[in-house]
């Protein structure tokens, strides 16, 4: 009898184990949901909320990535990749002066120079009409990285709003060989 039961018994586990097989390649199909199944799975790691944040973010659901980044940075303060993008979400909704601070906060805090969070920056001065603050902030951008494309791009325009027509010339020539090329 028990000879008889044994081939059941081993059926019955293979169906088991490749249904949970099944089940778990499906999260494996998108990065999002990747990350949505690491932020449920680990609910206080702050990376994975900020991962879910940018898929959010990217989506255009701005309340959605503010929620996930604001989670990330209660999960972990020190975890500074939540802050930019959180910043410019800020920005986009209005809240300038809170992008400001949220980005001069994390810039202090940054061990090494991100040309990202510098133009971040200086957009969010550009907004708020501080055209030298943010001439600064994409300067040192291209101190940090004289390749970054978006730098030049936006102290063209800064260079541009202030009349100073041959100097935004030369950064949007700048931008233009600096920038990726869409296929």
């Amino acid at each position: 009898m028990l000879l008889k039961s044994r081939p059941v018994f081993f059926i019955a586990i293979a169906a088991v184990l490749s249904f949970a097989a099944f089940q778990r390649n499906t999260v494996w199909m998108g990065r999002a949901a990747i990350w949505l199944d690491a932020a449920q799975k680990a609910p206080l790691k702050a990376r994975p909320h900020a991962n879910v944040g940018l898929f959010y973010d990217m989506a255009g659901d701005l309340d959605m990535a503010r929620d996930e980044y604001k989670r990330a940075i209660q999960l972990e303060p020190d975890y500074l990749a939540p802050y930019g993008p959180l910043a410019v979400i800020y920005g986009k909704k209005g809240d300038i002066d809170m992008a400001i601070n949220m980005l001069l906060w994390a810039i202090e805090r940054l061990p090494g120079k991100d040309p990202k969070f510098n133009t971040a920056l200086g957009v969010a001065y550009r907004a708020k009409g501080m055209l030298k603050e943010a001439e600064m902030e994409f300067q040192e951008a291209l101190r940090v990285n004289p390749y970054y494309d978006t730098a030049h791009y936006n102290l063209a325009q800064v260079y541009e709003q202030i009349g100073l027509k041959d100097e935004a010339l030369k950064h949007y020539r700048s931008f233009l060989e600096t920038a990726a090329p869409n296929p």
